[in-house]
Order: C-alpha cells, then structure tokens, then sequence
C-alpha cells in the first residue's frame, strides 16, 4: 500500500508536466503559424510591347467573407514607364481599367497630376458558411489605356506585380494572360490576375482551439452533473451558478470565432449547436437529482431538529439542577 502512494505520485508529476509541456507546444505552433501565415509571393507579369511598362502595384489589404469582398489597393510605380517624364506625373491623361468589381470600374490619371494609390473592392465567389475551410477565388481583368486619336482607349505597355500581406489569409495570385491587341507600341498581352483565398493555418488552429474549449465545458458540466446524480458527490444548489455560467459563456465563445461565421454556418450544426444541448442536458440531470433528493433531505433536517430540542430542554435542565446542586452544597 505504501509503495504504490509514491509510484502514483509520480505518474500524476508525470501528466501535469506532459500537461503543461503539451500547451507550451501548442502556444509555440499557433504563434509561428500566425507569425509566417498571411504573406504573398510577390508575382509579377508584364504585357509586352516596346518601351518602358507602366508598373501597377496590387496589393490585397483586407478580406470579407461574410461580405465575400476581396479590397485590393493598386499603386502606379515605383516606374511609371515612357509615359512619365517624372516618375510622379503622367505625360498625358491614362485611364485603368478594372474588372471584376461590382461593375467595371476606370480609375483616371489626369496629365501632369500626381498619381497615388486607389482602393477597389473585388467581389469573391465562395461560401463562408464552410468556415474554417472557406475558399474564395475571384478574377480581375487591369488594363492600363491612353487616348487615341478618335478618343477610344488604346492598351499601353505595362506590368502588374502583386505584393503584401493580410493577416489571417492566404492569397495567392495567378497571372492570365488574354488575347493581344496590336498598337502603335507593338503587341500589347492584355493582362489580368486570379486571387485563391483561404484561411490561414493560424486562423484554422485557433478556431480549433476555441471549439475544443467550447466542447470541454459541457463535458466537464455533465461529469459533474453525474457524479452528483449518482450520489457520489453532496448536492449543492450553488452548482446551478456555475452550470448557468457555462451556458451564457457559449454564445459569447461563438461570436469570437476568427472571421465571424454567421449563424447557421456548419460549425454551429457540427458543434455549437450540441454543445448547447449538452449544458442543458447537464442542468437538467443535476435538477433532477436535486429534486430527487429534497424530500428525504428536508425529513432527515426535520428528524435532526426534532432529536436535538429535547436534547436541549435536558442538557438545560441538567445544567440548571446541577448548578441548584452545586449551590445546595
């Protein structure tokens, strides 16, 4: 008996320390997940076509899933090419084109203006209620076009170069090429990019870290909820705190779920939704209990009460005749 109390001890030494080393290891995954997650191979393709390209920054800046808008920022430079005698300003008036938001959209750069970023909104074609495991794809056509001499849009030489970083996704970016057009620079390739977006591992492993917390609550609540039922622990009815807690700390837990899955998103019919139903199933099964046993608790306090007044009157009566006694004497 003595020496199985010492070889116990060290088997629980033993769990605590794989315990905590276990969530030292998944604290180091999740942040070096985080910390390398979100970049994008900076990609670049170029038209074709004599002279110096213009050069068009794309940048993705932020994701919306629920939205299922991609917002992309798109910089001339750092080389504005032939058509900037500068590098600040175009020479002549260049208008970009760009598909694949919600209606073509032209950003203009008038003559001898500073040219700056402008920010468009793509929209994505996928479905967020599959998150975690959301995927969005989305295609832009960007041509860059000067004005001919019967003010139609002529392509001009140009390169598109994707690059940055949005926390949380990965994006990766696909040049295409579309058919030629002939102009007075030579074949230009009219260019476009296709943007593949899914979440991060970063993002999926804290998720997966949430849910898993959300599922230990009701496990923890119906042990014990059990335990109690089966009369292995004393009924206490400040439990029902503890158990309402659990409850109300559900939704809350939901709603911090990276990307805000809405309502009805596959997480809540897979988990969410029987989490719930285990909480509730725990308050039921220890009310159960507790109503089980008042009845037989408020005799056995009557009983008790009942035994202890004429132990009272006694032990005062005894008191008072001993001390009447102790007096006489």
């Amino acid at each position: 008996m003595t020496s199985s109390t010492p070889a116990r001890r060290r088997g629980r030494r033993a769990a605590m320390v794989g315990g905590i080393l276990a969530l030292v290891l998944l604290y180091v995954v999740v942040v070096l997940l985080y910390a390398s997650g979100g970049r994008i191979e900076r990609a670049s393709v170029s038209s074709g076509g004599s002279g110096q390209p213009l050069v068009l920054t794309l940048t993705p800046v932020d994701v919306d899933g629920a939205a299922s808008h991609l917002t992309l920022r798109i910089t001339p430079g750092p080389d504005l090419g032939s058509y900037s005698s500068d590098q600040f300003s175009m020479d002549e008036t260049v208008h970009v084109l760009v598909t694949g938001t919600d209606g073509s959209r032209t950003i203009t750069y008038g003559a001898d203006e500073v040219v700056g970023a402008e920010t468009v909104t793509l929209t994505l074609d996928g479905f967020i209620e599959q998150w975690p495991f959301d995927r969005y794809t989305t295609d832009t056509m960007i041509v860059p076009l000067r004005e001919g001499a019967d003010g139609e849009g002529v392509p001009i030489p140009y390169e598109l170069a994707v690059d940055g970083r949005v926390p949380g996704w990965d994006v990766t970016a696909q040049a295409v090429e579309l058919p030629a057009m002939a102009t007075q620079d030579g074949l230009i390739t009219t260019l476009g990019v296709q943007f593949t977006i899914t979440r991060a591992a970063s993002t999926i492993a804290f998720g997966v870290v949430l849910l898993t917390l959300m599922v230990i609550a009701p496990v923890l609540v119906l042990t014990a909820a059990i335990t109690v039922y089966r009369g292995r622990r004393k009924i206490e009815a400040t439990m029902l705190g503890w158990f309402g807690a659990m409850l109300f700390a559900t939704i809350p837990l939901r709603n911090f779920l990276p990307g805000s899955p809405p309502i009805g998103s596959w997480v809540d019919y897979l988990i969410v939704l029987w989490v719930i139903a285990a909480l509730i199933a725990g308050l039921v099964i220890f009310i159960l209990a507790w109503l089980r046993s008042g009845p037989a608790g408020v005799a056995a306090a009557h009983s008790a009460g009942d035994a202890h007044v004429p132990g009272d009157g006694s032990d005062a009566d005894a008191g008072s005749d001993g001390g009447g006694a102790g007096a006489g004497e």
